[in-house]
């Protein structure tokens, strides 16, 4: 109950406290008494020693408890708040001191410094402004025991440098936060290592040009708000993150098995947004970008085997565009009383993309003193799928991918699959109407290759031209469903699921091993008229198919036992009955046209 409140609520307080105190006023003791108020709503707890002397608040011994699975205690020492005399507050950190982590019998001691570090709160009771910034900020391990014992060795440490941001948080009804920063660059190093398991990690890496902005309004007593309270009371969340570089290397090493990786990324960008819909309760949006991005893992684990994979894009996408109705939670709880169409009759709509662009990779390794690899590249790809009580749609497209698998394992071979492009779009509606809808078919394969191994399993000798085959088949309509198709109903044999008013045939294209088959063709169905082709409605309109090349494959595979002379003959006097000889050798052409009567001609001689 009430989830979506509870992660905001969550999210909120934790970006606060990565950050500033929070909601403060002009004096010192009331940024501190705003401060505890805002973790301890977060459901920790904060215990701790004050003072206080002539605008100068001393916090001393400061404790946060969190009470989950294990009870943790976060030491984090000292801090002064102090009354600079224009209205605004400074607070202090030493420049350097221990943080203390205590979970059960573990315990991680780390030791913070800081360099040019400034945190200035300014403005007026209910709306504070914080201006932050550090020349350097590091957090460095320097004791971690486990089960009170010590464990030696452990080295962990993070540096930020150049840090510098500003926050405005106001009380108006809403708790708003605006706040913007940027981290010129973090850096990180880990060796850690686990004697029983004689295993250990090292790793290292950095971020450059971090920025950050995130705005967010959340009602007052949002626990006790439903998500379409909330909503309506202002409720809004945005967020932006951005980087220009990240670098990172590890090193794993565990019983004798040693794996060691790199990675890097170059511009990154992340989108988020949660705010109020137009048609439903909320509207929510999250986008990234990452590119170019390399990465690459070498392994030698037991016995001598030994892998290395590596992985290259240009550029990674993604994006998720929802709308979220009132009861949503309710509505997808499954609790057997709810269907997709009440879902999506409530406004529930989803659109997911993935994209990417010039990927290359692959996997070489070597097993049981034998060698193998899995590669593929590819120009681009981009996948979508929406969702909406309107439409369902789906796309895919390609462009020069390739795939080799080279083993022992395999008896034939290298395997070898290329495809210039490939192209999908499914539009269907998901809804009944009493018009007709357009709905959409198309898919395309163009120029499909296969390795001659493959090829040989069927044709040995080479017969067969060993041309690309594409594959083309583009159909448009008009039709509308009688059953909503998401419901039960749709699963019942006998229904009568929908009516189909419009086919349009705008290109088929089948060409390959020597042959070529193109067709086009229109037609209007009579959904009055289900008994001149039983039960199907009564079609008008004519399609014109043409074959190239069919009688020399009839011959090629009867000549390689694949097909009798008689199933050849057959097939020829089943094609005479409705094509005839067209321009070209080996040419056929056939033209099939309903009349609207009942009547079923192919090159003016009627079939039915």
């Amino acid at each position: 109950m009430h989830t979506l409140p509870r992660l905001c609520t969550t999210t909120a307080l934790v970006t606060l406290m990565a950050t500033s105190p929070a909601w403060a006023d002009v004096t010192a003791e009331q940024v501190w008494t705003d401060w505890q108020g805002m973790i301890e709503s977060s459901g920790a707890k904060v215990t701790y020693d004050s003072s206080a002397d002539d605008g100068i608040l001393t916090i001393n011994d400061l404790v946060v408890t969190v009470d989950d699975v294990a009870k943790t205690n976060i030491r984090l020492g000292a801090v002064v708040l102090q009354e600079t005399g224009d209205g605004s507050v400074q607070v202090l950190l030493p420049a350097s001191g221990p943080i203390v982590i205590e979970s059960g019998n573990d315990k991680a001691t780390l030791e913070q410094r800081n360099t040019g570090f400034s945190l200035i709160v300014s403005g007026t009771a209910g709306d504070m402004t914080y201006r932050y910034a550090a020349t350097e900020f590091s957090l460095a391990l320097t004791e971690y025991l486990i089960d009170n014992t010590p464990s030696d060795g452990q080295q962990a440490r993070m540096t930020l440098n150049n840090l510098a941001g500003t926050l405005h948080g106001r009380t108006t009804g809403l708790r708003q936060l605006e706040q913007d920063f940027i981290l010129g660059k973090l850096t990180y190093a880990l060796d850690l290592t686990d004697p029983e398991k004689e295993a250990a990690i090292t790793s290292e890496g950095s971020i450059t040009n971090l920025q950050s902005d995130v705005n967010v309004a959340i009602p007052e007593n949002i626990e006790t708000l439903s998500m379409a309270e909330a909503f309506e009371k202002g409720l809004t969340l945005k967020s932006g993150l951005s980087y220009n570089d990240i670098a990172a290397r590890f090193t794993y090493s565990e019983n004798g098995d040693k794996i060691t990786g790199s990675g890097e990324s170059g511009s990154g960008d992340i989108r988020m947004s949660l705010q109020e819909g137009d048609n439903v309760v909320a509207d929510a949006f999250e986008s990234v970008s990452f590119g170019p991005i390399r990465l690459r893992v070498d392994g030698d684990v037991a016995d001598n085997d030994m892998f290395t994979a590596h992985l290259a894009l240009d550029q990674l996408g993604a994006r998720l565009d929802m709308g979220i109705p009132e009861n949503f939670e309710s509505l997808s709880a499954g609790n057997g009383d709810t269907s997709m169409p009440d879902i999506l009759n409530a406004g529930f709509r989803v659109g997911v993309n993935l994209n990417y662009d010039g990927l290359d990779g692959a996997v070489s390794f070597v097993r049981g003193g034998e060698a193998g690899s899995v590669s593929a590249v590819s120009d681009m790809l981009d996948l979508g799928l929406s969702l909406s009580r309107e439409m369902l749609h789906i796309s895919s497209a390609s462009k020069a991918t390739e795939f080799n698998l080279e083993s022992a394992d395999l008896p034939i071979g290298a395997i070898r699959l290329a495809v210039a492009q490939t192209l999908q779009d499914i539009r269907i509606p998901s809804n009944t109407t009493p018009e007709p809808q357009p709905f959409t078919y198309r898919q395309e394969i163009r120029n499909l290759s296969i390795s001659d191994n493959l090829w040989a399993l069927f044709d040995p000798d080479s017969q067969i031209p060993r041309t690309a085959i594409t594959y083309v088949l583009n159909v448009s309509g008009l039709g509308n469903w009688l059953i909503d198709p998401f419901s039960p109903e749709m699963n019942i044999p006998g229904n009568t699921k929908g009516e189909l008013h419009r086919l349009t045939l705008h290109e088929l294209l089948l060409s390959g091993a020597g042959v070529e088959l193109t067709g086009a063709g229109d037609f209007t169905f009579n959904n009055d008229d289900l008994d001149s082709y039983d039960g199907i409605p009564a079609p008008k309109g004519d399609m014109n198919l043409k074959l190239t090349g069919g009688n020399q494959l009839l011959d090629t595979l009867v000549k390689m036992g694949l097909l009798s002379e008689e199933n050849a003959i057959g097939l020829r006097l089943a094609s005479g009955a409705f094509a005839i000889k067209g321009d070209g050798d080996d040419t056929i052409v056939s033209s099939i046209e309903a009349n609207g009567k009942g009547e079923l001609l192919a090159n003016g001689k009627r079939l039915k």
